[in-house]
């Protein structure tokens, strides 16, 4: 069970992204990201969310 949004962006980058965070991607923020990444963070949450891996607030709260 994921307990903090470091947590949370720290898995999805491992589960999308072979070796992590892609280096293009470090010093920006979330909105200067491409769509199909933000997409693909918002359905990885709602899933952890749906699965009860994470709390309704903390899926509230976190942000790429």
């Amino acid at each position: 069970m994921y307990t903090s949004q470091r947590e949370i962006r720290d898995a999805f980058w491992l589960v999308f992204y072979v070796e992590g965070k892609p280096r293009e991607y470090y010093g920006k923020t979330q909105n200067q990201l491409p769509a199909d990444v933000r997409t693909g963070f918002v359905d990885f949450v709602d899933y952890l969310q749906k699965e009860g891996t994470i709390s309704e607030e903390l899926a509230e709260r976190v942000t790429l």
